[in-house]
This record gives C-alpha cells, structure tokens and sequence, in this order.
C-alpha cells in the first residue's frame, strides 16, 4: 500500500507526547537520533497532554469520537511544532514534498500527522477509523506504512517485555487498540523507553508472521 509518490524514509519514528514533559528530553532524543544509523527518518509526535484534555472535553460536553478524534489531530500538529524545537537538527516538515529537501539538508524532518490525515490518509480508500482507538500509535503505523518504510520506532514512557506481540501490547494498554491491524505489514516495529536509564529495543511483533 506504499505510495509511489511520496519519499521512502528507513524509519518512522513515533515521539510519544509524554516525553515531552521530560526535564533532559532535548539531551535524551539528541543522544538518540545521535546514535541512530537511519538517516532517512521521519518523526512524528504524540498529543500527550494536548490530547488528554480534549478527552476530559468530550467527557464533559460529550462531543462525540468523531469530532474529538479531529480536534485530537489538530492538537498534533502542536505538539509537532513543540518537538521541532526539543532537539537542533530536526526541523517541521509542513508538506510530504519538503522531506525529501531536509533529508539532502541534514535535517530530520518532523511531519504533522494532522497534515497527514488530511492531505494523504483521507484520499485512501483504507483510511484509519475516525475513533478514539486511533491514537497517534496508529497514526505513526499508517504513515510508515503508507510511505513504504520497513522500521517503525515507538519512543514510550514504559518498558515493554524483550518480545510482545502487538496484540497483547495493545491489550496492555501500551499501544492502541488499533494498533495492531495498522502495523500489520510494517517488517520491524520496535518500542524504547526514552525514560529509561539504559534504553533497550522491545521488538513488537504480529501474530500472523509467527504462523
């Protein structure tokens, strides 16, 4: 399902919004991508805290998942702006066809996934459920998928086991429900906790490709 007009990155990797609130984070995430050997990357970031109070709202005014679900995106596209600025080097990505320019740069680019959703994923004839069991875990799944990258790089809060099938991380609580029917193709999906004083790779895996 890649499609053969936008850029192939190496890697997507998924900031959870989180870390965001994590006081060394621009020396953790630098010490990272730092050691990372995949230049073609692209990150996109979690809502974090942005995106719990939208749910606190549609508690209160119950506005529905649908709705919630499109103000929840909107508030990616802040947290997007506020990882540009964690770490020097990584740099907005406002279109699918500026990512190919900051790559040739140096730079990693940070797409919008609310700019994803709506410029990309809205045109398929598959797009993601408009739910609340789409968090941006299945955004980061669907982007990797849909720009044919063979590695998608969760950046969590938690240690997930040595191996755990998607499913039961999703049944954890630690991805999304729809986890994992977005990651299903992705050849290698891997969780570190950035918080970690020695992060480690916990490799997800589905369960049809150990059939």
């Amino acid at each position: 399902m890649h499609n053969e007009n936008l850029p192939i990155p190496e890697s997507i990797i998924k900031l959870g919004g989180s870390l965001l609130g994590l006081p060394d984070l621009r020396s953790r995430l630098k010490n990272f991508l730092g050691d990372f050997s995949r230049r073609r990357s692209i990150v996109i970031c979690g809502g974090g805290g942005a995106v719990d109070q939208v749910r606190k709202w549609d508690r209160l005014y119950n506005l529905g998942e649908e709705r919630s679900h499109w103000l929840a995106l909107r508030a990616l596209s802040i947290t997007a702006r506020v990882a540009e600025k964690a770490v020097p080097g990584l740099e907005l990505a406002d279109s699918a066809e500026s990512i190919e320019p900051l790559w040739k740069a140096g730079k990693i680019p940070v797409f919008d996934p609310f700019q994803f959703i709506i410029e990309i994923d809205e045109e398929s004839i598959d797009s993601l459920p408009r739910r609340w069991r789409v968090t941006s875990d299945s955004i980061a799944a669907r982007m990797a998928r849909v720009f044919g990258a063979r590695e998608l790089v969760l950046l969590k809060s938690t240690t997930f086991p040595e191996r755990i099938s998607m499913s039961e991380a999703a049944e954890l609580g630690i991805v999304d429900e729809y986890f994992p029917t977005a990651a299903r193709d992705i050849h290698r999906v891997v969780a570190i906790n950035l918080r970690a004083e020695d992060p480690e790779e916990s490799i997800l895996y589905s369960v049809s490709s150990q059939q």
